[in-house]
């Protein structure tokens, strides 16, 4: 035992020598053996030197390296080599590696030799190659691109140059021009210019040069460009589709085939695809997207393709393949969905359906066999078959055979709902778009609130004021959803929906929700959606909005706007900021809402306001009632008050009262208008007072008139005269216009249109004026003031003329003319009875109108109630009857304006049911009190008659001047009244000493009197007005009036011959015939004696009488 112990106890010293030994050195790997060198070769490497562009080859010798472990050799299988390249790329086994430098300069490359034993590094060792020189030398990566013909050819990657040319350039390829058509561009810096082109087989040289710098020879060298024709492909267009030839038709696309011109891969071609139908003469551009073309209009088509090197231009064409004829049948086919509901409630479905048509006639049937797919966009919906009943069912697709009918489920959708339908029928795809369908959301307005008005709280469900919102908001946006007796019943707010925008916040409790408007000075509107549901359980999501306004004021203080200026068509006001504030900006007005509209005063934030807001404004007269008043919305602040804790801006409605300074005048459509300077200088006074500009007690300040400027009438209106002239837009010498300065307004004058229907005319103008506001100033200010003239135009459609004190009667034969000959009414109509309202007539000033009058006795004064009969019983107030008496203070030549009102009737027998309105024109005319003209004179009746018929009034109020002479215009203009003034349908006028405007009071006569042809002028271009008209003239003026009659009499007059008085000689015959005339003696006619007064109303009595 004992020797066991000590053999055990041996044994173990000797293992502990083993297991714990000292610690062992780290091994070491190193390279050795022979150094590995870099050996370098390239075409005309010497001396370590190359040129540029000259691809170098840098090869590795390293065959006698090797690697150690602590000095002792190690086997190859031990180890691996990599070889990394620094400057060069590797080829081959990576002991090779290649380069072509691109710039001059010095070329360092080196390899870096590792060594690994699996993925550990042993040795590491870099080898570098000797530094090669490259010199500087033209190469082709010195150009950037080549330009031929003002075409450009960029550099391919291979560093070659191809241009293509058309045939019509071979002369340019074959005896190039620098200057004309070859350039470069170029990359190098300097850069390389080109100095020649010359011709080699395949395409052209060009020769370069670049400056080496001063005292050195410029490096030259030369580039080839390969010079290649384009031509296009052989053979047609060929068209093919997944159908044969015979079921092309429109909507199909096929797809266009023809051969890759040369020039396919330039960057300059370029490819036209047209088409040429049936029989017309030119081809026109399609569309064709990678060689695919959807026809869209049936008939036989010729295809072409053509092919362009540069721009699409006719110089720049290489040539093009046309197809045969290929026959684009009609698309017989169509599929079309059926009106869906495009908004619908929560938790509903419909039945989505399409029908296929061939030639317009419903062919569902022909889908039979064929598969349908149906697609479902948005969330919250599904599709499935038409007869499925549970939504369980239904996905987002469905494909069904002949299905042209599917069932959309809508849950709760996010976000509209899209769902198409696509099939394949006889080789085209067709895909059915229904319209996006969505949930119905309506919007509802709650009452506005503003910053300090409080907290307001919401109920979360079925809140008793948003209820009737939300009621309101669905039957006004979605009622074609409801069924009679629907109404909204439950409605509960949706978690999570408010939003502020930034005017106020909300706080969601468990039963209710506050909403507060804050901070101060924000405006806009609070949102938040509810879930409205009907009695009838239909789901409605519906978004209020609380609008958040500036601090509501009943009304701002009332104001008075003065006019400032004018336009064509308008007044402006100036209207201030409302007393007390600074600041305003208008929203709205009262003429222009509706009762069913309000002001939205919320719609614009602080920021907006104190960008948009303004001391004053100015307002059209168009937001003014006729009543002259308007109700503006405004939002007003004072914008110097500070904000921070209250609101400065308050809103509400302002009065605005139109102050009215027009001019008035009264006129009838044709005829002149005379304006007054005396009215414009008291338009002037009184708009000066007005503003200040004047006072009213004081010597200063005053105002003194300038001039007026007009803003011209358009056509349909009339004409405006300054000094007998027209004023019009022209800026040609002597024309007046907007900016002629009026100094007489005696001399302007007014002519509204004879056609015109309007009840007033309005004409802007601007009058000018100079301020002094003191004695000591010496020159005073210009001030403006802006203001209309109104002129009101009355009509004339029956005229009667009665003297001072005399009275005239109605003519019911003159009512039944007017009645007949207004548009709408035949010879079938006929007069009940009229009535009339004389409420305009002063019976002081004027006169007035009587049930009847007999130069004695006269009836009651004509009330606006009366009827007056045209066939009258014995209880009735006959038409005939009714007579005005005009009053001796009545004014000479003014005229009595009298409205009435037919009521006629179809037919002779029933009662009045159509209604004509109109005018009598009474004219006061001159009573016979001339002193002048006796009861026993043999012209006492003509005179009479004359004044009476108002063809002439006297010379003054006492005087006839019956022996005065007459100018022919007076003659003219006496036959012309006689006639009854008819309006001249001819507009030119022939003679240059008659003006519209100085000689309007016989103007038209003189031109209805020159259309007659009862007077040619004195010559073709001159009546003489003014020149005394003779005995011979007068009697010939009313022979050429009569018609010029046959049936002469004996002449009894020795100083009238056949010939020496031939052009008047059968006129004189005719007059002394008719008893018109006997001449100055039995004997004697005087012809050219001048026809005075008394004579020519003389012969108009008696030729217009009869007698």
């Amino acid at each position: 035992m004992k020797k066991f112990l000590s053999l055990l106890l041996a044994l173990t010293l000797v293992l502990s020598l083993v297991v714990v030994p000292a610690r062992a050195a780290a091994d070491t790997y190193a390279f050795a053996g022979t150094e590995p060198s870099i050996n370098v070769s390239a075409t005309g490497l010497e001396d370590n030197k190359v040129d540029k562009g000259t691809e170098v080859t840098f090869t590795l010798n390293a065959s006698g390296l090797k690697v150690t472990k602590n000095g002792v050799d190690l086997e190859s299988p031990a180890y691996r080599l990599e070889y990394q390249w620094v400057g060069a790329t590797a080829v081959g086994d990576d002991t090779v590696a290649k380069v072509t430098p691109t710039s001059a300069g010095t070329l360092n490359v080196s390899c870096t030799i590792k060594a690994y034993d699996g993925s550990t590094k042993l040795a590491e060792k870099v080898v570098p190659a000797t530094a090669i020189t490259v010199n500087d030398k033209i190469t082709a990566t010195d150009v950037a691109s080549v330009i031929f013909n003002h075409r450009t050819y960029n550099r391919s990657n291979d560093g070659s140059f191809t241009v293509y040319y058309l045939s019509t350039e071979n002369g340019k390829i074959a005896t190039p021009n620098k200057d004309e058509d070859w350039s470069i561009a170029s990359t190098s810096n300097p850069a390389v210019t080109l100095t020649a082109v010359t011709k080699i087989s395949g395409g052209v040289q060009l020769s370069l040069s670049k400056s080496q710098g001063t005292g050195k020879p410029d490096l030259v060298g030369t580039v080839d460009v390969t010079c290649t024709e384009a031509t296009v492909g052989s053979g047609k267009v060929t068209v093919s589709s997944p159908t044969t030839a015979a079921n092309y038709r429109e909507g199909m696309t096929l797809t266009l085939s023809v051969h890759d011109s040369t020039n396919t891969a330039s960057q300059n071609v370029h490819y036209v695809w047209s088409a040429k139908k049936d029989t017309a003469a030119n081809f026109s551009t399609i569309t064709v997207t990678d060689n695919k073309w959807t026809p869209t209009v049936d008939g036989s088509y010729v295809i072409k393709r053509t092919v362009y090197e540069g721009s699409v231009a006719d110089a720049n064409v290489v040539g093009e393949n046309t197809s045969d004829a290929i026959v684009i049948g009609d698309e017989i086919y169509k599929a079309q969905y059926v009106q869906p509901k495009t908004a619908v409630t929560a938790n509903s479905d419909q039945l989505l359906t399409f029908n296929f048509y061939e030639n317009n006639l419903i062919k569902n049937t022909l889908l039979n066999g064929t598969s349908i797919t149906w697609k479902v966009e948005g969330n919250g919906a599904v599709i499935g078959a038409a007869g499925s009943t549970s939504s369980s069912g239904l996905n987002k697709t469905y494909t069904g055979t002949g299905a042209n009918e599917a069932r959309l489920f809508i849950a709760n959708p996010t976000s509209s709902v899209k769902v198409t339908a696509t099939f394949t029928y006889k080789d085209k795809v067709y895909t059915v778009t229904f319209p996006n369908i969505g949930i119905f959301s309506v919007n509802a307005t709650l009452d506005s609130t503003y910053y300090g008005a409080g907290t307001r709280s919401y109920t979360n469900s079925d809140d008793y004021r948003l209820i009737p919102a939300a009621d309101t908001a669905v039957k006004n946006t979605a009622g074609t959803q409801l069924t009679s007796g629907d109404y909204v019943r439950y409605l509960s707010i949706n978690a999570g929906s408010f939003s502020g925008n930034g005017v106020g916040t909300f706080n969601r409790g468990t039963t209710s929700t506050s909403f507060t408007p804050t901070p101060a000075n924000s405006f806009g509107k609070a949102t938040f959606t509810g879930t409205a549901t009907t009695n009838a359980g239909k789901k409605f999501v519906v978004t209020f909005s609380i609008p958040v306004t500036p601090v509501p004021v009943n009304s701002f203080d009332s104001q008075t706007a003065e006019p400032v200026s004018t336009t064509t068509t308008n007044t402006n006001y100036k209207v201030s900021a409302p007393y007390g504030y600074t600041k305003f900006y208008v929203l709205g007005n009262s003429n222009s809402l509706t009762s069913s509209q309000t002001v939205d005063y919320s719609r614009y934030s602080a920021s907006q306001l104190n960008s948009m807001g303004y001391t004053y404004t100015t307002i059209p007269s168009t937001y003014f009632s006729t009543s002259g008043q308007c109700t503006l919305y405004v939002i007003a602040w004072n914008d110097t008050t500070a904000s921070s804790t209250y609101s400065k801006y308050y809103c509400g409605p302002m009065t605005v009262t139109q102050t009215n300074y027009n001019i008035q005048y009264n006129g009838v459509a044709g005829e002149t208008v005379q304006f007054a300077q005396s009215d414009f200088t008291d338009f002037m006074n009184e708009v000066a007072e007005a503003r200040g500009d004047a006072s009213k007690t004081k010597s200063y300040p005053y105002v003194t008139f300038d001039y007026v400027t007009f803003s011209l009438p358009t056509t349909a209106q009339g004409t405006l005269y300054y000094g007998g002239t027209a004023m019009s837009t022209s800026n040609s010498s002597g024309a007046f216009n907007t900016r002629t300065k009026v100094t007489n307004l005696d001399s302007v004058t007014f002519v509204p249109n004879a056609k015109t229907s309007a009840k007033t005319i309005t004409l802007n103008f601007t009058l000018y004026a100079t301020r002094y506001s003191s004695s000591s100033t010496s020159h005073g200010t210009t001030v403006p003031y802006s203001g209309s003239v109104v002129i009101n135009l009355v009509r004339e459609d029956i005229k009667y003329t009665v003297s001072q004190g005399d009275s005239v009667r109605f003519d019911e034969s003159d009512f039944l003319s007017y009645l007949r000959s207004t548009k709408g009414y035949s010879s079938n109509y006929t007069i009940d009875y009229v009535t009339f309202d004389q409420s305009a007539v002063s019976a002081v000033n004027e006169g007035s109108l009587y049930t009847y009058y007999n130069g004695y006795n006269y009836g009651g004064s004509v009330k606006t109630t009366d009827k007056f009969y045209y066939s009258a019983t014995a209880s009735q107030n006959a038409l005939s009857d009714v007579a005005f008496l005009a009053s001796r203070y009545a004014k000479t030549g003014e005229t009595v304006y009298i409205p009435f009102t037919i009521y006629a009737r179809y037919g002779t027998t029933g009662t009045g049911t159509r209604q004509l309105t109109g005018t009598v024109a009474i004219k006061i005319g001159q009573t016979m009190n001339f002193i002048d003209v006796k009861t026993t004179d043999y012209f006492y009746n003509s005179v009479k008659w004359a004044v009476g018929k108002n063809i002439t009034n006297g010379t003054s109020s006492t005087t006839f001047s019956p022996y005065k002479s007459c100018t022919r215009a007076e003659i003219v203009t006496f036959l012309w009244r006689a006639a009854g003034s008819p309006e001249p349908t001819i507009t030119r006028n022939p003679f240059r000493d008659v003006n519209a405007v100085t000689h309007s009071s016989y103007y038209k006569a003189i031109l209805w009197a020159s259309q007659k042809g009862i007077t040619s002028g004195t010559s073709a271009t001159a009546f003489s007005p003014d020149q005394v008209c003779t005995r011979a003239q007068i009697v010939t003026f009313l022979y050429r009036y009569a018609g010029q009659p046959s049936g002469y009499y004996s002449n009894p007059f020795k100083d009238v011959g056949a010939t020496s008085e031939a052009s008047y000689y059968n006129a004189i015959l005719w007059a002394v015939g008719k008893g018109i005339t006997t001449g100055t003696s039995a004997t004697t006619f005087s012809p050219y004696a001048s026809c005075n007064r008394a004579e020519a109303v003389t012969f108009l009595y008696r030729y217009t009488n009869g007698l």
